[in-house]
C-alpha cells in the first residue's frame, strides 16, 4: 500500500528505514514526504498518484500523452552535473512513472498559493488580466511557468510565449493567458507591468512568516534526500531497478532471460507517441547513473549522456556553437526547440528519442535525423564483455540493441566549409510530428559557385519507414556547383525517382511528402548561397519565424452602470488558477467506489454475434461487465435530445467505430481498462462503412432537414430563384466541403452515479443536468425524482456537453444499479473523441446569378450536414437559416439536408450550421469578386443589405451595423488601404513567400428559442449576503459573473457579497440546457426579474422604515428587518417565452492579414482587427475573452483540425493529441486587436448589452479569405489565374498543394 509517512528520529530507526528505502519509493510533495510500496501497480502514472493518493486535484489528466500540458507539475531533482546540487523544471505528471520519482521534489499548483495563505504572483497576474475562462487548463498554465521561472531564474517574453508550446487551451484564444505572464517578464510591455501593479494590490495577504507582502509558497524543502542507492523493487510480478553506475545497468541487462521485455526508464516521453509498446517484465531508472549523464566538450568533441535531456542538449549545443567547428550546433539547437514541447524536452533523453527510432522505423524522428547529418556517433555499451563502441546513427539501426544500451553520443567539429540545414514541416506551428523533416550537409568551396567539395547528406524522415539516404541526388549533386541554373530542377527531378512516400490512411499525401522534399533541398541550397540567389528567390532561404506577439483591447466602461459594464475578472478566477475550483473527476473518492471503462466497437458498421467477457471478468479486481442485456429500462440516452434513439450500449447493430458496447467495472481505472481490451466481440455482416457525405448520398441516406422559420422538412424560399437567374447577366456555379471539428474541451466527460437511499446522486460534466436525470430515469426505468443531479461547473462545452455527456452518465448508472456501489466513468481523451461526435461535416453546393458589379439576383444552395450515425442534433437547418449573412438577395432557395452516416452522432458546436453558412456565403463572394476580377471587399459592400431589406429566416434589417458603424471604423484602424498596397508591393518582390488581407462581414441573428430556467435568490439575514442558484452552467462564458454583476447593480450589494452555488435538478428542476449563446441571456433576465422583485421588496420595506422616521439602515439591517417582519428574501423566477425579448442582430468585422512559405504552406496570421458590437457590454473582459476565444476555435476549424479516417473499419484515426491538432498558443494572429463597437446599445437583450459567445467564431473565415489570396498570388506566377475551390479545414498540406509548386521555378 501506499501512505504518507513523515520521518522519524532516533538510531533505532535507522536499519527499519534502510530497509524500507531498499523496498520503496520516496518522494517529497509540496514540502510532504511519501513514500510508494510494492502494492501500487508498476505503471502508475505521476498523475493518478497525485490525484488519487496525495488529493492533489488540481493536477488535470485528459491526453496521457504529454500532449496538453494540463498535468503540467514542477519538479525538482538532483542534478546529475553538480554533486548536492539540484534543478527545478516543469514536467508532465501523465508521462512520468511514479516509481521513477525516487528522490524527487515534486510542486503542484496547490503549493503555489491558496485562499489561506495567498496567492503565488503568476497566479494572481493569470486570474488578474483573465487569462481563465473554464479554469480547466489554468494550473497547468500556471506550473508551465513557474517551472520556467524556477529553471530560468528569470522570463523574457519570448520565453514566455515559447514555453507555452505545450499546454493547449480551448477558451481563451490564449491572449491573455500569453499577456498576463508577459506581464511578468523582465522586457514586459509597460502596459502590462502597469496593470500587474494594480492586480498585485487587489491581492495583498500578509505572509506569517516574514510579515512582508506573500508571494506564494515558499521554496520548497529540497529532494527527498534519498542517497543514490542500489536497489531493486518487485512489483507485481515487475521489477524495477536502479543502478548507480554503468556497470550496474550491465550486470542488470546480462541477467535477463531470453523473452522478458525491458524498458530503461530515462523520461518516458515516448509512451505518449507509443502506447501499446508494453506490458514491460523489467524497468531500469537510469538516472542515477553518472555516465548517462556526462557533458563534456574537449579536443574537438562533444559528449552528450544518453539521459541528457533534449532541453539540457540544445543548451549545450548553443554554448559550443560559439567555437570552431561547432557552428553547426546551433542549427541543431534550433530545430531541437521545437521537438515536443519544454515540458517534454525537459525531461525527455537523447538515447531515449532514438530508441524509440530504432523500435519503430517509421517514427519521424528529429533527433536521429539532426545527429546523422552533423556525422554524430553513439557509444554503444555490450553487457556481456562491458565493451563500448561506436557506431553511426545508420548502424546503430541496424545493431541488435538485446542487453546492449546506448551509453553517449559524440559529435565531431566539422570543417569550416561545412554547411548544416534542418527542416521540420509541421501541421501546426509547435508540439506537433512532422509531415516531413529533413537534413542537408554540404561542404561546398564559396569562391567557386559553391562547389559541392564532397559527397553531400540529403536526408528525410516522413517518407517510408526505410527512407533516410536520397543516395542518387546526394551522387548527383557531388562535384555541382549549387548556383548552377538548372540544376535544383533536375535535383527534384532525380528526388521524384528515389523518394516514394508510402500511403497510410493518418499520413499527409504522398504528393505532398514528395513536394516537400524537393522545396526542403530548394530551400537549403537557398540558403546556403545566401545573396547569390536573386532578391525574388532569396525569400525561399528560411521558414517563416514568429516574431513576439502583441495586442490591443478597446471597449467602453459605461460607468454610469458599474458594477455592470465593469471590467472585472471572473468570479471564479482565483479558485481556478490555484486549483481550488473542482470539476467533476476531482471530486473525492467513495467508499467502495468502482470505475468503468468502455468496451468500444473496432468496426464501423456490423451485427454483433456475441460478447465474451470471460477473460476480463477473470481479471483481479475486476467486478462486473454490463452490456444492452443488462439495462433494466429503455436502451436509449436521448430523452428529450431527440426523436431518434441512441443506444447506451449497441445492442445489435454496431452503427460505428468506437461505438459502446460494454462496460468494465473494476476497482480501478487502470484494472477496468486493461479488462476491457481482453473482451472479445465477434461480428458479422461486416460492411465497408459510409463515413463522407458524398458517399452517404450516393448511398441515399440523406433527408431535407428542418426549415426554421416553418417548422417543416423543407426549403428555405424568397423570391423566384429561376426568374432571378434568367434575368442575371452573370451565373456561375461551385461547391466545397467543410470538415468535423471536435470540442476538445479540456475537461473530458465524465460522471459518478452513487447509489443512495431513494435513489442515485450523480454528479456529470453536463450542461443540461436535467436531462441527465430524464435519461438515467428512462434507462433504469425508475421515476425522475430518484435522480439528484448536481453541476458546479464544466472544464468547457462549446456543445459537447449538451447530450453526448448522457451516454456517460447512463452508463455509469447502469454500472451502480447492478453493483449497488458508487461508479466512476472518465474518459480519457482517446475514447472521449472516438465515443462522442463533434462538429457536424457540410456540403454545399450553389448557383448564383449576378449582375456587372456582383450584385446577387439569385442564389440557390444545397447546404448538407452530415449528422453521423443519428439525425437527432443536423444543424443544416441553422445553416439554411444564416446563409444570407449581412448580405441581400431578392432571390434565394435555400435547400438543407441531413445525411447519416457510420461516424459517431454529431452534435451542436458553437456557432453550429450558422458558421457553414456564413462560411458558404462568403466563399460565393469570392467566386464572384474572382470572375468579375473585382475586389472581393467592392463586391461585399455593393451585397450590404440595406436597412429595411428582407432576410429569408429573420426579420428584415434594422440597420446594417456593420456598413454603417464597423467597415469605416475598421478600414481606419486596421490601415486596410495602406496595408492593401504593402501587401501587393511584397508579393511582387517576392517569389516564394506572398501575403494576403481580406476584411469579412458578419451579422448573427439572435432569437429567443424554447429554452426556460429556473432562477433562485437568496439574502440571507445573518449578514444580507447573496446567493444564486440558476439553471445554466458556468462552463467558462463567464455567466456566473455577469450573473453577479447584474445582481450587484440592482440590489446595490457589493459584488464580493455575492455567490453563485451549484446547479441541481432540486433548486433548478426543468431548466434547458447552456448550450447556446442566448441561454446566457434567458438565465440573466431570470437574474434580473428576480433581483428586481426583492429589490421591490425591501425598497418597499425601508419606505415603510421612512415614514416611520427610521428608514437610514444599512443593508444588513434593512434585510434583518424583513426577515422579522415576514418579507421574503427569496425569490424563485421561471423564465416565460412569452417574456422574452425580441431577436436582435449581433454585427462584426474582421481584417485578417497573413503571410504564406509557399514552398512549405506554412502560414504566420500577421494581425487581426476584429470588431464586434456587443451592445453596451455587461463586462467587458469577459465580452474580449468569448470573442478572442471564439475567434480562435474558429481559426482551428478552418486551418488545422482535420479529421481522418480508416476507410476499411471507420475508426476514427484522428483520436489524441498527437493526430488532431487544435491552434496552440503559437498559432493565433500575431498581432491581435479586438475593438467592442463603441457607442453602441442594444433595445432589446439583458441591461442593453448583446450575447457574444457563438458570433465572433465566424469571423475567423477571414483568415481563409486571406489566405486565398496569398494562394492566388502564388498561382499568378504559374499564369494559373482560373477559380479554384477550397475546402475547409485549410491545412499547411492543402495550401502548398494549390500554391502549384514546380519545380522547374528552382532557379537561383
Amino acid at each position: 500500500m501506499y501512505s504518507l509517512r513523515h520521518r522519524r528520529g532516533g538510531n533505532e530507526m535507522k536499519d527499519k528505514e534502510v530497509r524500507e528505502e531498499a523496498e520503496s519509493v520516496q518522494l517529497m510533495i509540496n514540502d510532504s514526504p511519501y513514500t510508494v510500496d510494492a502494492t501500487l501497480s508498476p505503471t502508475t502514472k505521476l498523475v493518478d498518484f497525485l490525484r488519487a493518493t496525495a488529493g492533489l486535484t488540481g493536477t488535470k489528466a485528459l491526453c496521457r500523452e504529454g500532449g496538453c500540458g494540463a498535468c503540467t507539475v514542477v519538479a525538482t531533482v538532483p542534478d546529475p552535473e553538480s554533486e548536492g546540487g539540484t534543478k527545478t523544471f516543469s514536467i508532465q505528471a501523465c508521462q512520468q512513472l511514479v516509481y521513477a520519482c525516487n528522490g524527487w521534489s515534486i510542486e503542484t499548483v496547490e503549493h503555489l498559493g491558496d485562499r489561506y495563505n495567498g496567492y503565488h504572483p503568476i497566479q494572481q497576474s493569470l486570474a488578474g488580466f483573465y487569462g481563465t475562462q473554464c479554469g480547466y487548463c489554468s494550473p497547468g498554465m500556471v506550473m508551465t511557468m513557474y517551472g520556467q521561472q524556477k529553471s530560468s531564474g528569470a522570463l523574457t517574453a519570448s520565453q514566455v510565449e515559447k514555453a507555452l508550446d505545450g499546454n493547449l487551451c480551448r477558451c481563451t484564444g490564449y491572449r491573455p493567458v500569453i499577456e498576463a505572464f508577459k506581464a511578468l517578464a523582465d522586457d514586459g510591455a509597460k502596459a502590462l507591468k502597469n496593470k500587474l501593479v494594480d492586480i498585485e494590490d487587489a491581492f495583498k495577504t500578509t505572509c506569517p512568516k516574514t510579515g512582508k507582502r506573500c508571494t506564494g509558497s515558499c521554496s520548497p524543502k529540497g529532494t527527498a534526500t534519498v542517497p543514490a542507492r542500489e536497489r531493486e523493487i518487485t512489483v507485481q510480478g515487475v521489477r524495477w531497478f536502479y543502478p548507480t553506475s554503468l556497470l550496474s545497468v550491465y550486470s542488470i541487462l546480462d541477467q535477463l532471460t531470453e523473452g522478458e521485455k525491458v524498458r530503461v526508464v530515462g523520461g518516458n516521453t515516448g509512451q505518449g507517441v507509443y502506447k501499446n509498446d508494453g506490458p514491460f517484465d523489467v524497468y531500469i531508472d537510469t538516472r542515477n547513473v553518472p555516465e548517462f549523464h556526462t557533458v563534456e566538450e574537449i579536443s574537438g568533441e562533444v559528449t552528450l549522456g544518453a539521459n541528457v535531456s533534449l532541453g539540457r542538449a540544445i543548451e549545450v549545443f548553443e554554448q559550443a556553437a560559439g567555437n570552431p567547428g561547432f557552428q553547426h550546433l546551433q542549427e541543431l539547437a534550433k530545430h531541437w526547440g521545437v521537438v515536443a514541447n519544454v515540458a517534454v524536452r525537459n525531461i525527455g533523453s537523447i538515447a531515449g528519442n532514438l530508441m524509440m527510432k530504432h523500435a519503430h522505423p517509421d517514427f519521424p524522428s528529429d533527433i536521429f535525423l539532426t545527429l546523422l547529418a552533423a556525422d554524430a556517433q553513439l557509444a554503444i555499451g555490450n553487457s556481456q564483455d562491458a565493451s563500448v563502441a561506436y557506431v553511426s546513427l545508420e548502424d546503430f539501426l541496424l545493431t541488435d540493441m538485446q542487453k546492449k544500451v546506448v551509453v553517449a553520443v559524440k559529435l565531431l567539429s566539422l570543417a569550416a566549409d561545412t554547411r548544416i540545414r534542418t527542416f521540420k514541416i509541421t501541421p501546426r506551428a509547435v508540439n506537433a510530428h512532422a509531415y516531413v523533416n529533413a537534413a542537408f550537409r554540404f561542404q561546398v568551396d564559396e569562391n567557386d559557385g559553391f562547389l559541392v567539395k564532397s559527397k553531400p547528406l540529403v536526408l528525410y524522415g516522413g517518407i517510408n519507414p526505410n527512407f533516410i539516404h536520397a543516395a542518387n541526388t546526394e551522387e548527383f549533386l557531388n562535384g555541382r556547383r549549387l548556383t548552377e541554373q538548372g540544376l535544383l530542377t533536375e535535383a527534384a527531378g532525380i528526388l521524384a525517382t528515389e523518394v516514394l512516400p508510402d500511403s497510410l490512411p493518418q499520413d499527409s499525401s504522398p504528393a505532398y511528402r514528395l513536394s516537400l522534399t524537393q522545396s526542403l533541398l530548394y530551400k537549403a541550397v537557398i540558403s546556403i548561397v545566401g545573396s547569390e540567389a536573386s532578391l525574388q528567390n532569396q525569400s525561399a532561404a528560411t521558414v517563416i519565424e514568429r516574431p513576439v506577439s502583441s495586442s490591443k483591447q478597446t471597449f467602453d466602461e459605461n460607468p454610469e452602470m458599474w458594477p455592470v459594464g465593469k471590467p472585472i475578472p471572473k468570479v471564479e478566477s482565483i479558485m481556478q488558477v490555484a486549483g481550488e475550483a473542482t470539476f467533476t473527476n476531482d471530486e473525492p473518492t467513495q467508499p467502495h467506489e468502482l470505475h468503468g471503462v468502455f468496451i468500444q466497437s473496432s468496426v464501423g458498421s456490423a451485427d454483433i454475434v456475441s460478447i465474451d467477457t470471460s477473460e476480463a471478468l477473470n481479471l483481479p479486481g475486476v467486478v462486473a461487465v454490463v452490456t444492452a442485456a443488462d439495462i433494466p429500462g429503455v436502451n436509449d440516452f436521448a430523452a428529450e435530445a431527440g426523436t431518434e434513439v441512441e443506444e447506451v450500449f449497441a445492442s445489435g447493430k454496431v452503427l460505428y467505430a468506437g461505438q459502446g458496447i460494454g462496460l468494465v467495472i473494476a476497482e480501478s481505472h487502470e484494472v477496468a481498462s486493461q479488462a476491457s481490451a481482453k473482451v472479445k466481440v465477434e461480428y458479422a455482416n461486416t460492411q465497408t462503412p459510409i463515413l463522407t457525405i458524398k458517399d452517404a448520398l450516393d448511398n441515399g441516406n440523406v433527408q431535407p432537414d428542418y426549415n426554421l422559420v416553418t417548422g417543416k422538412r423543407e426549403a428555405v424560399r424568397v423570391g423566384d430563384v429561376e426568374a432571378g437567374f434568367k434575368a442575371a447577366p452573370h451565373v456561375i456555379e461551385g461547391e466545397f466541403d467543410m470538415g468535423f471539428q471536435f470540442h476538445f474541451p479540456l475537461e473530458p466527460l465524465a460522471a459518478r452515479v452513487t447509489p443512495i437511499e431513494d435513489g442515485y446522486d450523480v454528479v456529470v460534466t453536463s450542461i443540461w443536468p436535467a436531462e441527465v436525470q430524464s435519461s438515467i430515469a428512462q434507462v433504469l426505468g425508475i421515476d425522475a425524482n430518484s435522480i439528484n443531479t448536481a453541476v458546479r461547473r464544466v472544464g468547457g462545452s462549446f456543445g459537447g456537453k449538451i447530450s453526448r455527456a448522457h451516454v456517460v452518465s447512463t452508463a455509469a448508472a447502469v454500472g451502480a444499479w447492478k453493483t449497488h456501489r458508487p461508479v466512476r466513468v472518465a474518459l480519457d481523451l482517446r475514447a472521449f473523441i472516438t465515443l462522442v461526435g463533434g462538429r457536424d461535416p457540410f456540403y454545399s453546393k450553389y448557383k448564383v446569378g449576378f449582375d456587372d458589379f456582383g450584385k446577387l439576383e439569385s442564389v440557390d444552395i444545397d447546404i448538407v450536414s452530415d449528422s453521423g450515425c443519428s439525425a437527432n442534433e443536423a444543424s443544416a437547418g441553422l445553416g439554411a437559416a444564416f446563409v444570407s449573412n449581412a448580405y441581400y438577395s431578392p432571390n434565394w432557395l435555400l435547400k438543407p439536408f441531413v445525411v447519416t452516416t457510420n461516424t459517431p452522432s454529431n452534435t451542436f458546436m458553437r456557432s453550429p450550421g450558422i458558421f457553414q453558412g456564413i462560411v458558404t456565403i462568403e466563399s460565393i463572394m469570392d467566386h464572384i469578386a474572382h470572375y468579375l476580377g473585382r475586389d472581393p471587399l467592392q463586391v461585399r459592400e455593393v451585397n450590404l443589405a440595406p436597412a429595411g431589406a428582407e432576410r429569408p429566416s429573420a426579420d428584415p434589417i434594422v440597420k446594417n451595423v456593420f456598413q454603417e458603424d464597423i467597415l469605416p471604423l475598421l478600414k481606419e484602424s486596421a490601415e486596410y488601404e495602406l496595408r492593401l498596397a504593402e501587401v501587393d508591393a511584397f508579393n511582387q518582390a517576392n517569389r516564394w513567400r506572398k501575403k494576403g488581407i481580406a476584411i469579412m462581414p458578419m451579422c448573427f441573428n439572435l432569437g429567443y428559442p424554447d429554452f426556460r430556467f429556473g432562477v433562485l435568490v437568496n439574502i440571507y439575514s445573518h449578514d444580507g449576503s447573496v446567493s444564486i442558484a440558476h439553471g445554466g452552467i458556468e462552463m467558462g462564458q463567464g455567466l456566473n459573473t455577469k450573473a453577479v454583476q447584474v445582481a450587484s447593480y440592482i440590489l446595490g450589494v457589493p459584488v464580493a457579497k455575492i455567490k453563485v452555488k451549484a446547479t441541481s435538478t432540486t433548486t433548478n428542476a426543468n431548466s434547458s440546457h447552456q448550450g447556446a449563446t442566448v441561454c446566457s441571456d434567458i438565465v440573466l433576465l431570470g437574474v434580473k426579474r428576480a433581483c428586481e422583485n426583492l429589490r421591490a421588496r425591501l425598497d418597499s420595506a425601508r419606505g415603510k422604515l421612512s415614514e416611520a422616521g427610521g428608514g437610514d439602515v444599512s443593508w444588513a439591517e434593512l434585510v434583518r428587518i424583513c426577515k422579522s417582519s415576514d418579507v421574503d428574501l427569496s425569490e424563485r423566477i421561471w423564465t416565460k417565452t412569452t417574456e422574452y425579448p425580441d431577436a436582435y442582430d449581433i454585427w462584426g468585422g474582421a481584417c485578417a492579414e497573413v503571410e504564406v512559405d509557399v514552398l512549405t504552406g506554412q502560414y504566420l496570421i500577421r494581425r487581426v482587427d476584429l470588431i464586434e458590437d456587443c451592445g453596451k457590454s455587461l463586462s467587458p473582459y469577459i465580452d474580449i475573452g468569448q470573442i478572442e476565444g471564439g475567434f480562435v476555435m474558429g481559426l482551428g476549424f478552418c486551418t488545422s483540425e482535420k479529421v481522418k479516417f480508416n476507410a476499411e473499419t471507420g475508426e476514427k484515426l484522428s483520436n489524441g493529441t498527437w493526430e488532431y491538432k487544435p491552434p496552440s498558443a503559437l498559432d493565433i494572429p500575431v498581432d491581435l486587436r479586438v475593438t467592442i463597437l463603441p457607442n453602441s446599445s442594444n433595445t432589446s437583450g439583458v441591461l442593453r448589452a448583446k450575447a457574444t459567445g457563438e458570433p465572433p467564431l465566424n469571423l475567423a473565415f477571414a483568415v481563409v479569405m486571406a489566405l486565398r489570396k496569398a494562394i492566388s498570388a502564388a498561382r499568378a506566377h504559374r499564369s494559373r489565374v482560373e477559380w479554384f475551390k477550397i475546402d475547409t479545414p485549410l491545412t499547411v498540406e492543402q495550401i502548398q498543394q494549390l500554391c502549384l509548386v514546380d519545380p522547374q521555378d528552382f532557379s537561383v
